[in-house]
């Protein structure tokens, strides 16, 4: 299966995107091709791998409650546990989303993309899938120093989620107040990111990249769904 759209990737616009300000982000539309969205859209891991992360301390912040799963080691336990949940291996996935494993991993096609995109600093990559429930939210915030950046693919469609319901990442700017615990409406400006339909969002972590989604409408049995591509910064 083809899973990138190369004419999307061919026709990225590096430079603009390296220069955004107040930090280098970009809203794809169909960055995985139409089958290939479809078929992982089809096969996202079920509920019950994943554990409920509820109340876990963010200094300063409030939590981000939502159901984690991390691929093979997880950052929330030691690499000597064995958790029952919120940890999938390999070869627990589909095999379509093995294949797209293998092509992140080791596919020169998206390992030559993001070191265009994120420039020449050494890093490592972890994934993880993000479920969020009806009053989930992520609270503004900007990511932990480590992060050099992520890739946000979401697992949504028209069919199944309903713009109303939420879910958009919000890019925040112009913080009119002090500290690492800001709300919305202490910014002069958002731009809403749509989570829906073979949506993807990349943006490079720096000292003003501030996001967040307000909390979730959504009825009972419907889920917010994405997958996150982590670039941490190697030590």
């Amino acid at each position: 299966m083809k899973f990138f759209n190369l004419e999307m990737i061919d026709k990225f616009p590096f430079e603009h995107f390296q220069q955004r300000k107040p930090y280098p982000w970009f809203d794809f539309e169909q960055f995985l091709t139409p089958e290939a969205f479809q078929i992982l859209h089809d096969e996202f891991p079920p509920l019950d791998l994943f554990e409920y992360h509820e109340n876990i301390y963010r200094k300063g912040q409030r939590p981000h409650n939502r159901y984690y799963l991390a691929y093979e080691v997880s950052v929330y336990h030691h690499p000597a546990e064995k958790p029952t949940a919120g940890v999938v291996r390999k070869q627990d996935l589909s095999e379509n989303w093995q294949n797209f494993m293998e092509e992140l991993e080791k596919g020169p096609i998206y390992r030559s993309f993001i070191q265009k995109a994120l420039g020449p600093q050494n890093y490592s990559i972890r994934y993880a899938w993000h479920i969020g429930k009806s009053s989930n939210e992520v609270s503004p915030h900007k990511d932990a120093t480590t992060k050099l950046g992520t890739h946000i693919f979401y697992f949504n469609t028209s069919q199944d989620w309903k713009t109303e319901w939420g879910g958009q990442l919000i890019v925040l700017e112009g913080k009119q107040v002090p500290g690492i615990a800001p709300d919305f409406q202490d910014f002069t400006k958002e731009t809403t990111i749509s989570n829906m339909d073979n949506h993807s969002f990349l943006f490079k972590n720096n000292s003003d990249a501030w996001h967040g989604v307000k909390a979730l409408t959504c009825p009972e049995g419907k889920y917010r769904k994405l997958f996150n591509v982590i670039f941490d910064v190697s030590r």
